[in-house]
């Protein structure tokens, strides 16, 4: 019998996979990482995991890997989340808050029961960042959107498909920060690296990390500095 986890489990691993047209090429990323670009590029098809983890099993597919630094992963989802959707949420209209805000409600006293949405767009907006790391240490495995980057490739919430099993000699990893690998990423994958979607360019917080989240960011993403080389900065 499936258990609600398993079934929770089941409906998150649909994304964020992509075949490449023509090609025995995958790409792997997770969100906050290139997603939204991916998702605008012809050649690019999105496909779930259970797809891409058959792929990798009868193709033995090179899997393209695309990375990010994991405190500008951290601000990012944080201007995207917690600033630029609620800055711009018309809520003269039925309006959905997306889960990976919602996982954080609890933690902020907030329901969409029993709170407006107005209520809830000031709580998001007054959140600092410092506040929102504190509480992500909290629920950072709840969502696949602040998960560790390193998990997409083997996932210990899953009860189903956990490892995709991808070779290691298959599996090529490209920093989305480096220009010069992704330079190389798109001339082996046919990905457009000028392109841009989703940008939170223009929310112009946090301007510092403060010592306190610098420690919990190195705990939480700890291998993932680790794994794809970026340096931990120390407090």
């Amino acid at each position: 019998m499936l258990t609600r986890l398993s079934i929770y489990n089941n409906k998150s691993i649909s994304m964020p996979y992509f075949s490449v047209a023509d090609s025995n090429k995958l790409v792997v990323t997770n969100f906050k990482v290139m997603f939204s670009s991916f998702k605008k590029t012809p050649n690019f098809s999105k496909i779930k995991r259970y797809k891409a983890k058959l792929i990798i099993n009868y193709s033995d597919p090179q899997v393209y890997f695309t990375v990010r630094d994991p405190y500008q992963k951290a601000i990012s989802f944080y201007k995207d989340k917690f600033q630029k959707i609620p800055q711009n949420a018309d809520l003269s209209q039925p309006f959905k808050w997306e889960r990976p805000q919602r996982v954080f409600f609890p933690m902020m006293g907030l329901s969409v029961k029993n709170n407006s949405n107005q209520e809830i767009q000031q709580a998001l907006l007054n959140t600092s960042f410092d506040d929102f790391v504190s509480l992500l240490a909290s629920c950072y495995q709840l969502d696949e959107h602040i998960h560790p980057q390193h998990w997409i490739l083997n996932n210990p919430n899953y009860f189903m498909l956990k490892d995709l099993g991808i070779k290691p000699q298959r599996l090529s990893i490209y920093k989305m920060d480096r220009p010069e690998e992704m330079e190389a990423f798109a001339g082996a994958t046919g990905f457009d690296f000028a392109q841009r979607a989703n940008s939170t360019g223009k929310i112009k917080t946090p301007q510092t990390i403060s010592s306190q989240s610098l420690d919990s960011l190195n705990q939480i993403y700890q291998r993932d500095f680790a794994a794809f080389g970026y340096e931990m900065r120390q407090s």
